[in-house]
């Protein structure tokens, strides 16, 4: 009797109270918009001035990779970190995608995937290396307005 009553005690200890939050989930549209347009998830829940402070930031950071002659990351066979600047890249959505239209053309993207796309860039050039650092860092930031943005769909901030 004494061992049922401590297992009934244990599970009521178990249950979260009846007045707790419930954590809510970010609705998967609202991810999506703010990967695939950078800002576009701020603006969708009303944070207008920080959707566009944060788009104009991550824009301006990859036309200035893209200027200074940056290789958007590819997967290229051989090579496992090219995987991780692929994942930086494509998180800028959007400008990802669209570089990689404007570099390899439709058929090429389609048929290309994933070791023959093409990620631009000249090596040669000055400003090689720093192109390559502000994509990658274009993409990560755009990744962590996503996290922002869906922090503010669930009310875990303002």
């Amino acid at each position: 009797m004494a061992a049922e009553k401590s297992r009934k005690a244990r599970a009521a200890e178990d249950r979260p109270p009846k007045d707790a939050a419930v954590k809510r989930k970010a609705p998967p549209a609202l991810v999506l918009a703010a990967w695939f347009i950078p800002g576009l998830g701020h603006w969708i829940l009303g944070k207008r001035t920080r959707a566009l402070v944060f788009g104009a930031v991550i824009v301006s950071a990859f036309v200035t990779g893209v200027l200074l002659n940056g290789e958007m990351g590819v997967p290229k066979p051989g090579n496992p970190f090219s995987w991780m600047a692929a994942f930086a890249c494509f998180g800028n959505g959007v400008l990802y995608l669209g570089r990689l239209l404007w570099l390899n053309g439709l058929g090429g993207v389609i048929s290309g995937i994933p070791f023959a796309l093409q990620g631009g860039g000249n090596p040669a050039a000055a400003g090689f290396a720093y192109g390559n650092t502000f994509l990658y860092t274009a993409g990560l930031m755009n990744l962590l307005t996503v996290l922002d943005a869906s922090d503010i769909a669930c009310g875990e901030k303002d």
